[in-house]
């Protein structure tokens, strides 16, 4: 059954900028469209969503089959070609890509004045501002780690690298279902894409070393990037910080992260040694694939659920 929900608007700062760093006007209707307006002859806008850093994402209405959707449009309506095949890319490898698990892509097209495409509207928050509240259960964070786990196993399954799985990519229904998100920089293992130019595109504060130094990507990035995630959600904090993300990128080439347990004496001792396994600087010394992460996940269920003390 096709999900029918609402995306939370992202949190904003009172100059109007988002927290994951893309610079927006204070008023949803300076962004570009207004409740009322129609895309492409289909989709009558409701309301803005929110906004990331190359598209205005709104509630629409799908006239045609009378479902709620979000409407996602290029924020830039001239936008250079490698911009918009990448928005495009997006849609041909998330329509791709059938699970639970990742969000569902329905459309994407032109309408003659901006790029869009149309996804299942989620009700919820993302994995970010889940953190920005604290931190989570062992329970519930071995639960999102394992849907996460689940859907990279299938998109890897089906020949597509993510690329830039972070907690903003990574959202958290409210009956409880994560969904991986944005196939922005995703990239096929059997055809060279549009986006073999920015080998290094992603985000600083998860990239796997061979992603920084541009030498390849495979499976075992998207799982140091999870690892780093799961880094995160088990101490609160990034295993590499730098104000700037040049340097930050490299921290991740050269440095250790700190050991788990230094910062939380009470994790358990099986889930820092997954982590840091996660995280080894050579994708050789990772887990094989992501199955066999998932086998390893299911293994801490019986520490995930010892009652405290």
């Amino acid at each position: 059954m096709e999900a029918t929900l609402r995306q939370v608007t992202p949190p904003m700062s009172p100059m109007g900028t988002l927290i994951q760093g893309a610079v927006t006007p204070s008023s949803p209707a300076a962004l570009g469209l207004v409740p009322g307006q129609v895309v492409a002859e289909r989709y009558r806008v409701e309301k803005w969503l929110g906004v990331g850093g190359t598209s205005t994402v709104y509630q629409a209405l799908d006239v045609k089959k009378g479902q709620r959707v979000a409407l996602k449009v290029l924020a830039v309506p001239h936008a250079d070609e490698a911009m918009v095949t990448r928005f495009r890319q997006e849609v041909q490898h998330a329509q791709a890509l059938e699970h639970v698990n990742i969000l569902h892509v329905f459309d994407v097209g032109w309408d003659g004045a901006r790029h869009y495409l149309t996804v299942e509207l989620l009700e919820g928050r993302d994995l970010r501002q889940v953190l920005l509240e604290g931190r989570p259960s062992l329970a519930s964070a071995l639960r999102w780690l394992t849907h996460a786990t689940v859907a990279l196993e299938h998109a890897h399954a089906k020949g597509v690298l993510h690329r830039d799985v972070k907690p903003g990519n990574l959202f958290i229904t409210r009956t409880g279902v994560l969904k991986l998100m944005d196939f922005g920089l995703a990239k096929s293992t059997h055809v060279m894409g549009a986006t073999a130019q920015g080998a290094t595109l992603g985000t600083p504060e998860y990239m796997a070393p061979e992603q920084v130094m541009g030498t390849g990507v495979s499976p075992a990035t998207d799982l140091y990037a999870l690892g780093v995630v799961a880094y995160e959600l088990f101490t609160g904090q990034l295993p590499f910080r730098h104000a700037q993300p040049v340097p930050l990128m490299f921290l991740h080439v050269q440095e250790a992260p700190v050991p788990l347990r230094t910062l939380r004496a009470d994790l358990p001792e099986s889930f820092e040694q997954l982590v840091l396994r996660l995280m080894q600087k050579r994708p050789e010394d990772r887990f094989p694939s992501a199955t066999a992460l998932r086998v390893e996940l299911a293994k801490l269920w019986p520490e995930a659920l010892k009652p405290a003390g």
